[in-house]
């Protein structure tokens, strides 16, 4: 009997472990649907758009499809995380423009487009609840419409410039040696491209030249009233007040009964309205007509709309190719004239940044002269610009010294510290070339300034210069103080550089020679100066900062086994003084 209910009782528990066994079948099937589904989106879709984006622009680098894949066969990894992140900021920029578009046109408008910023929206539960068919069906959508974007807004944007101006093909992003030894990458996309969304107000710039545009093309084609806000809901709002006003009226005459000439008169309009809605059944066959030719002009509208609007894409992405290059080429060859670039050569992503900066600030600049003119006096103006060029022209001088001098002397200690004693031989001579140095001490300055105004605690980082920095920040540069920014700031950084970059060079070429060691002993002195003296001043701050903790502990050790109390002198006499 109790072999029989032991069996009876694993019977009964079957049913409950058979349901559990499902629900956990349930579950990590529900798992491996979500990461399948993430990755084809995140994964497999961003790295089509990369290869369909490398495919549509391929002949303006002059390249072919047979070195795409000998890349991909020697290093596979690179070539698919290179596609990858083309495709990841494709689509961003796609999601960006439609925000864009959200914030000009009127509600509803992109009606059929998922918006981020609906709270009913979650992806994660869309990721889980709907099926794979659907999802699938999804995907197949977005790879159609944004293989077609890549076609329409890349590809035909690409041929028309190629088109024009045949001469500036092919393109040449590749980076020459040594300047690939350098995070020039990093210091592109670190330094310039947040300094152009900061400053330049890339979003509202472009908001308001596509509300600009959709007035114009709007009012062109009569759909002003149905692609942007605000005029049809006042319009409504107007209609709704005045018939609330009516009926407003119409019942304080029946209530009154002092008004019935008022009363009579909209009981006459309610009769007129109601023959009229009557008599409207003998229209109604002409109404559906009349609405017919009205749908199929809305659609041609709409039509027209949409072919002028990727008509300018085409225009403005050709000419976004075009003109920055252009300008940067021109401005970018006089650089190599410097004596400090060896020869620097002409990379077209740098010379497409140069002509965008160029470009925008003067844009921005005259529109803000327009501004000026239209809202104040010439002698105002001209005592504005006046007031200007001086605040420039001080700024122009602080800047040249804090972005090209202490770079540069930044840079140089670094490769002296760091790179040469690492990588060049005692018995051969270092080569220093200064933009690489320039473009090591530029990061580094961004670095530590970063860190002064996060108020980190480093040795190299104090409250007074992050005090000094804030002061700076909060003056601007139309209050810039320029003689105590270079007493202050300028001009200790400099003094300190000088010293660490001198006191090595001295007593390696000045002093030790005289010791009278030989040729191959002096130079490694000399390769080792800078790192040795980095050396001892490390150990002597270590010292000094033993030195105070030792202090601090002895005395911490002698005040708990020797000193008894403390007693406040006079006080007792004080009392008695106050109190006779």
């Amino acid at each position: 009997m109790g072999r029989f209910y032991g069996v009876a009782s694993i019977t009964e528990t079957i049913p409950s472990f058979f349901r559990q066994f499902l629900a956990a079948t349930r579950h990590l099937m529900t798992m491996i649907k979500v990461a399948f589904l993430l990755v084809i989106e995140l994964g497999v879709f961003p790295l089509m758009c990369g290869w369909w984006l490398d495919v549509c622009t391929i002949r303006m680098f002059e390249k072919s499809m047979a070195q795409r894949v000998q890349f991909f066969a020697i290093s596979p990894l690179a070539s698919s995380l290179v596609h990858w992140v083309l495709g990841i900021a494709y689509m961003l920029h796609i999601s960006i423009f439609v925000s864009l578009l959200r914030g000009v046109l009127r509600q509803g408008v992109l009606y059929f487009l998922r918006d981020p910023a609906d709270p009913n929206y979650n992806p994660f539960r869309d990721l889980i609840d709907d099926p794979v068919h659907k999802h699938a069906r999804r995907v197949l959508l977005s790879v159609a419409v944004y293989g077609s974007l890549i076609v329409m807004l890349v590809f035909l944007p690409v041929k028309l410039a190629m088109r024009m101006t045949p001469s500036i093909f092919p393109l040449d992003i590749s980076v020459s040696d040594p300047f690939t030894e350098i995070p020039a990458d990093m210091l592109l996309f670190q330094i310039c491209i947040p300094f152009a969304i900061e400053h330049f107000q890339l979003r509202a710039t472009i908001k308001s030249l596509l509300h600009c545009w959709f007035t114009a093309v709007g009012w062109a084609l009569g759909l002003t009233d149905f692609i942007l806000p605000g005029l049809e809901d006042n319009d409504g709002q107007d209609i709704g007040n005045a018939e609330q006003g009516r009926q407003d009226r119409l019942q304080a005459a029946q209530l009154g009964g002092q008004n019935r000439a008022v009363a009579a008169l909209a009981a006459a309009d309610d009769q007129n309205r109601t023959t009229l809605t009557a008599g409207s059944s003998a229209e109604e066959e002409d109404s559906d007509e009349q609405s017919d030719a009205e749908r199929y002009s809305f659609a041609l509208r709409i039509v027209l709309l949409l072919v002028v609007a990727w008509m300018t894409l085409l225009i403005f992405n050709s000419a976004l190719i075009i003109v920055p290059i252009s300008l940067g080429r021109a401005l970018f060859n006089a650089i190599p004239l410097l004596p400090i670039t060896h020869g620097i050569k002409c990379n077209d992503l740098y010379a497409f940044v140069i002509g965008s900066y160029v470009i925008w600030m003067t844009l921005a600049g005259a529109r803000y002269l327009i501004e000026q003119i239209r809202t104040k006096r010439a002698t105002v103006l001209f005592s504005q610009l006046w007031k200007w060029c001086s605040v420039v022209l001080k700024s122009l001088a602080l800047l040249s010294i804090w972005i090209f001098v202490i770079p540069v002397l930044i840079g140089l200690l670094f490769e002296l510290l760091v790179i040469v004693p690492m990588r060049v031989p005692v018995d051969e001579s270092p080569v220093f070339l200064l933009y690489q140095d320039w473009a090591l001490g530029l990061i580094f300055l961004k670095i530590w300034t970063r860190l002064v105004m996060l108020d980190q605690v480093m040795p190299l980082v104090d409250e007074s210069w992050r005090m000094k920095f804030e002061r700076v920040r909060e003056d601007g540069f139309s209050r810039l103080q320029c003689l105590w920014v270079l007493r202050e700031i300028v001009f200790p950084i400099i003094m300190k550089l000088l010293t660490a970059l001198c006191v090595p060079y001295v007593l390696a070429r000045g002093v030790f020679p005289v010791l009278g060691y030989p040729l191959s002993v002096n130079s490694a002195v000399y390769r080792f100066a800078w790192l040795g003296c980095l050396s001892f001043s490390l150990l002597c701050f270590c010292a000094k900062r033993f030195h105070v903790w030792f202090t601090n502990l002895h005395n911490s050790i002698r005040d708990d086994h020797y000193l008894i109390g403390r007693r406040l002198h006079d006080y007792g006499e004080d009392f008695r003084r106050e109190a006779k």
